[in-house]
């Protein structure tokens, strides 16, 4: 009899009131027997899928990704095309000559009955011996095997080359490495995005339950919580756990040094280190983004260093490369935005990413007290490509990560300093509350926005996400008048080109240091300000924080000569 975990009560409740309120595309349910073969750098693995449709029509096939596919050499992948085209040989991924990878699925059965399959580069098509309908279950099962890629060290981290799975020297990154069920929902039907250099993933919330059998003397992170663990002869035997997650990882290594913390009742915290010193920043992270954001719901968060695909995340654990403050932070708050509340990253990256980068960025200026210079917007320049462009359609990494990240970012602070930094929390606290554990859209940001604000926004967002177009304000006019009374009488003349208005800071600095400000509301393209003070002015500046992404800000500052006046 295999041991099942207790879900938590208040897990129980979370879960009812998410299925009443938004039933999952589909329910899925894995359970995988894995076993790693450190011998032939192999996994050999079964693997049962229970599929309950939910899309609201009867299907006569069902689809898996079989992402390893991507990285077969020779096999003339869309990741491998892409990588041509940005002027890198598919052979810069391997560590030799021999080293190779894929997933070979040897069989899928159906009631004991054995049915056909095609793989075309990274998808794997299953006819069904008869339609599905819809609210029917059905139980697939299925023999694999995933040959894991010997990593080059270009590889350390995964944004470099998006290779994110395989081993180097000892140390086992394991993503992407089952024949996972491809999402049906309204908008596509069947989402059938290939790998590629370019973008992330989409995937249903499921259930998981997976035994693994690794080498006795190695250590084992992943997504879920370990429910069981034995070591019979030279093997460690696992048995793992995961509610509602988007995706199961997990890396391997015998050289892992093990930190475990209690960060809650509920919560435990493991890191997993070849060396690099993480606990003290990813406890402070984790603590930082439940109080902003919303309670953690996993009962495990594991940060593991990892020689392959480093700075990148899955549901429950994160994987890290080179160990800076910035990839622990950022990687951590993906558990929030993207891992609880998830998304369609190829269609709408910017709502992981984007965010992500804004929670690094807040935990950078309010937690650890650096400047808003931090922030990756801060000398914002419009990279030319809308935001809510398919992430397979941007021409380079760079210009997806100006546009997803840095533009993404500067969004969010723009809505901030729009919103007010009350309502914009308040905002952001119930958008996690209302879509954790669920797939969301930026149309239903953008709704949460509108109703905790009570002010419409469609015309903010299709200026900043649907177009290219840039705003830019000025001063490009100034007096200053002494009057009789001893008084200074400042005249600044606020230009804005653009469409959108946008409220923005003003702010006269007086010879004394201080300061006086307003507010230009700018729904006018040309107004005038007056300021009255008892000291003479030093200088004004339109948007001093640059929470505006603005296209040019070397005309937003007018500085007053000693006698201007």
């Amino acid at each position: 009899m295999k041991k099942r975990t207790l879900i938590p009560l208040w897990l129980l409740i979370l879960i009812w009131c998410s299925w009443a309120s938004h039933a999952l595309p589909n329910e899925i349910e894995y359970s995988i027997v894995a076993q790693l073969d450190v011998s032939k750098n192999v996994i050999v693995a079964t693997q049962t899928v229970r599929f309950t449709n939910r899309t609201g029509t009867a299907l006569s096939e069902l689809y898996f990704h079989v992402v390893p596919n991507a990285f077969k050499r020779g096999a003339n992948s869309k990741y491998q095309q892409d990588l041509r085209r940005a002027g890198v040989s598919p052979d810069a991924i391997y560590a030799n000559p021999q080293s190779d990878a894929f997933l070979e699925v040897k069989s899928v059965r159906a009631n004991s009955q054995e049915l056909t399959f095609t793989v075309n580069d990274t998808l794997m098509r299953v006819p069904l011996a008869q339609p599905l309908p819809d609210g029917a279950t059905l139980t697939l099962q299925m023999d694999f095997v995933n040959d894991l890629l010997e990593a080059s060290p270009r590889n350390l981290f995964a944004g470099s080359l998006a290779v994110r799975s395989g081993h180097r020297n000892g140390t086992y990154t394991i993503a992407l490495w089952y024949p996972k069920v491809v999402v049906y929902d309204a908008d596509e039907g069947w989402n059938l995005d290939l790998y590629g250099l370019i973008g992330e993933f989409y995937g249903d919330f499921a259930n998981y339950t997976v035994e693994l059998r690794v080498p006795a003397d190695f250590v084992v992170g992943s997504t879920g919580a370990i429910v069981g663990e034995t070591v019979v002869g030279d093997q460690r035997l696992l048995t793992i756990r995961a509610e509602r997650v988007r995706d199961f990882a997990w890396v391997a290594s015998r050289a892992y040094r093990v930190q475990e913390s209690a960060l809650s009742e509920s919560l435990k915290l493991r890191v997993l280190s070849l060396g690099l010193s993480m606990n003290a920043i990813a406890t402070d992270a984790m603590n930082f983004f439940s109080e902003r954001f919303g309670p953690y719901l996993y009962p495990v968060m594991t940060v593991a260093q990892v020689t392959v695909g480093g700075g990148m995340e899955y549901p429950g654990i994160v994987m890290i490369a080179g160990g800076s403050e910035t990839e622990i932070v950022h990687e951590l708050a993906h558990q929030w935005w993207y891992a609880m509340v998830g998304n369609d990253e190829m269609d709408e990256a910017w709502l992981d990413e984007g965010f992500t980068t804004f929670s690094e960025e807040l935990y950078q200026i309010e937690r650890r007290g650096r400047p808003s210079s931090v922030r990756s917007s801060y000398d914002f320049r419009e990279p030319g490509i809308p935001v809510l462009t398919r992430a397979e359609r941007f021409p380079t990494l760079s210009l997806y990560f100006q546009t997803v990240y840095t533009k993404g970012s500067g969004i969010l602070w723009m809505l901030r300093g729009v919103l007010g930094r009350e309502v914009f929390d308040r905002a952001l606290r119930e958008y996690y509350r209302r879509w954790r554990l669920k797939n969301a859209t930026t149309s239903d940001f953008i709704r949460v926005i509108e109703e905790i604000s009570e002010r419409k926004f469609d015309l903010f967002f299709d200026f900043w996400l649907r177009t290219t177009k840039t705003l830019d304000f000025a001063i490009p006019v100034a007096t200053v008048t002494a009057r009789p009374d001893g008084q200074f009488e400042t005249r600044l003349t606020l230009v804005r080109q653009g469409e959108l208005a946008v409220p923005v800071r003003v702010v006269l600095t007086l010879r004394d240091g201080s300061q006086v400000e307003t507010r230009w509301l700018n729904e006018q393209s040309s107004e005038i300000v007056l300021f009255t003070s008892r000291v003479a002015p030093l200088h004004a500046e339109i948007n001093p924080d640059r929470d505006v992404l603005e296209e040019n800000r070397a005309n937003n500052r007018l500085s007053f000569p000693a006698n201007s006046q």
